[in-house]
């Protein structure tokens, strides 16, 4: 009986040692594991509403003018298509070529609008990929522009839509907080 208590004894106390000890596996994960230090604070996003919302006025007047462009592009494709079949007077040539004028230079005007507003993202060193966007639409208006000076009103559109679309995705590339 003294032998069986002494070894139920050892037994237990080994039992009890084991179950405290962390096992294999224990041991390895806690060797695997990074020592944690203090962690870097996240840099906060850069409020760029006030430029999201000049880009957006942008848009709401390229598109107006696309709206209105049709209708002027319409008037002077009916216009010229007239003076090919019957020569007008000269009173009518003069005023078709003006209001090809003025629309050059309403397109123009546009141009040099999105140039206004690429330029104040240029110097902006957390908005270059925006700047970079907005040069594309830049781009884009100045091909609206030749095209309608050469009266091909429909790449004119097409342009003048493209420069729409540069600007929404300078809009969408930015992170607005």
């Amino acid at each position: 009986m003294k032998r069986v208590s002494i070894i139920i004894t050892i037994v237990l106390i080994a039992l009890g040692g084991a179950s405290q000890a962390p096992s294999f596996a224990q041991q390895k994960q806690r060797q695997k594991k990074p020592t944690r230090g203090a962690k870097p604070t996240p840099t906060p996003t850069p409020d760029t509403r006030a430029e999201a919302s000049k880009v957006a006025a942008q848009i709401k007047k390229v598109s107006n003018f696309i709206y209105i462009y049709g209708k002027v592009v319409n008037g002077l494709e009916f216009a010229n298509e007239q003076a090919k079949d019957d020569p007008a007077s000269p009173k009518a040539q003069a005023l078709n070529k003006e209001n090809k004028d003025k629309l050059i230079a309403s397109i123009a005007g546009l141009r040099a609008e999105v140039e206004d507003l690429s330029k104040g993202f240029e110097g902006n060193p957390r908005l270059q990929v925006q700047y970079l966007k907005l040069s594309y639409a830049t781009d884009a208006s100045l091909d609206a522009e030749r095209f309608a000076a050469a009266g091909r009103y429909d790449e004119a559109g097409k342009s003048l839509v493209t420069v729409v679309e540069r600007l929404t995705d300078t809009i969408i590339s930015m992170r607005l907080p």
